[in-house]
């Protein structure tokens, strides 16, 4: 991350079990404080979505999809459907759901996405196996 200005970093956690198991953004995120006028640059990939969320407004996302959001969003998860789906699906069990108030910043292309396509792109180039990353 870089910063021009008043940017203060720092760590937020969250203290709800079922998100912290099952959300996928783990118990610890980056906190990013800063007065008006300042800027943090963010690391994100493919296409930026910017959403002002209403109160009350949720959007369902893919957890490496989210880049940033407000300390007035809640974060929670949903169910992906039934247990077939769940493990033949492709999507795992759990989506993260945040809920406005607040701004959110979502990406379309992940940085473990970004890798992955390199890595098999290169490897199949050399001609040998692709190796196991996650």
């Amino acid at each position: 991350m870089t910063q021009l200005g008043d940017v203060e970093t720092g760590c937020d956690c969250d203290k709800n079990p079922v998100t912290c198991c099952c959300g996928g953004l783990g118990m610890c995120r980056q906190k990013i404080e800063g007065s008006d006028g300042s800027m943090a640059f963010l690391a994100a990939g493919g296409t930026l979505v910017y959403r002002m969320l209403e109160a009350g407004e949720t959007v369902t996302v893919d957890t490496e999809s989210i880049v940033a959001f407000e300390n007035s969003v809640s974060v929670g998860i949903t169910s992906n459907g039934r247990c077939l789906t769940c493990c033949c699906g492709g999507e795992g069990c759990f989506s993260t759901t945040l809920t406005g108030p607040g701004r959110v910043f979502m990406q379309s292309f992940s940085f473990a996405k970004f890798a992955a396509s390199v890595q098999q792109t290169v490897m199949e180039d050399r001609g040998g196996d692709i190796p196991d990353i996650s």
